[in-house]
């Protein structure tokens, strides 16, 4: 077999090693959620590791160590923890724990290139540590980005239930921290937990104004923006707030009613950009499974990564066009 061509495939299975390791941890995780989850309403039992699964034996152990360094990750980096406060919305991590999975992974990309120059007979060098060092750091931020959105969307598609469990607690003479609490117990993550946080803060005694301020800030959406500023005019003011809740109640149906017939009417042309923007990559990856020597020349001067970066700003301006074209404001 041809040298190259077995490189070539070392290096997709290392690839594919890692995608399934990455994987495997997150459905672990997701387990250990749920886990957390039903605990309540299971038997007690001896937590003795020598009754669990190797692998979530290690787990188990890995997710200890994180949460272990969060002080040591505070003092260490307290600007970029603060610029993760925002992954932890509706999430049971903190900034701390994420920051710690950063530099693990980091770790882990460096291992994998200096195993896979090793088995390529060569020694790997000082840029591509660095290099491989900065991509591991920064690829669990996409899955970071893709989570933050699943969560907003979600409290997008909660918060209206959230307004009529309040609106019924106000007109059965519930007080505001009453709703509150009601709402906490009653919606499911992650709006639950913002509610919950929301009671706490309350119960510390910072006021409603504060506390509907940090929320609509935390979560950024119009909606929670619409609810904060209502409650802290009705606060200040006064007035009936069961009158100005209910006004609330039929402003967002008729806003979640109009955002979902016009999600219906530009479901195709979302697809057919989707599309647009998949084949480019679609094409190039197999024209390299064909002949994989075809995009040498691209890397044999400076000017094949000038025409390279050439090509990614206007694959970048090419997306970008696509998205605004087919997006629709409401």
């Amino acid at each position: 077999m041809d040298k190259r061509l077995l490189i070539v495939l070392v290096q997709v299975v290392l690839i594919f090693t890692l995608i399934i390791i990455i994987t495997l941890f997150l459905r672990l995780n997701n387990a250990f959620k749920l886990e957390k989850r039903i605990a309540k309403y299971s038997v007690k039992y001896n937590k003795d590791d020598s009754n669990l699964a190797l692998v979530d034996r290690i787990w188990y152990k890995y997710i200890l160590f994180v949460k272990k360094q969060r002080k040591k990750i505070r003092k260490i980096f307290p600007t970029l923890t603060r610029m993760y406060d925002k992954y932890s919305v509706g999430s049971e991590y903190h900034a701390e724990d994420y920051i710690t999975h950063k530099l693990v992974i980091s770790l882990i990309f460096v291992i994998l290139t200096i195993a896979g120059m090793a088995i390529q007979g060569k020694f790997v060098t000082i840029m591509q540590i660095i290099i491989s060092m900065i991509i591991g750091f920064y690829v669990l931020d996409i899955y970071l980005i893709i989570a933050r959105r699943v969560n907003k969307r979600k409290i997008e598609n909660d918060i209206l239930r959230a307004i009529i469990i309040m609106n019924n607690a106000f007109k059965s003479g519930k007080s505001t921290i009453q709703a509150v609490e009601i709402a906490s117990k009653k919606l499911p993550k992650p709006i639950g937990l913002e509610f919950k946080k929301i009671y706490e803060e309350m119960n510390y005694g910072l006021s409603v104004d504060t506390v509907f301020d940090r929320f609509s800030k935390r979560v950024g959406i119009e909606e929670a923006e619409y609810l904060s500023s209502s409650l802290i005019i009705l606060n200040r003011t006064g007035g009936n707030i069961v009158a100005v809740f209910d006004s609330i109640e039929k402003t967002l149906f008729d806003k979640k009613k109009l955002k979902e017939e016009l999600k219906n009417s530009t479901t195709v042309s979302k697809l057919v950009t989707r599309i647009l923007l998949v084949a480019p990559i679609f094409f190039v990856l197999i024209i390299y499974l064909l002949n994989p020597d075809y995009f040498d020349p691209f890397f044999a001067s400076p000017l094949g990564y000038f025409l390279i970066m050439i090509i990614l700003i206007m694959f970048i301006i090419y997306a970008y066009l696509l998205s605004k074209i087919v997006r629709v404001d409401y």
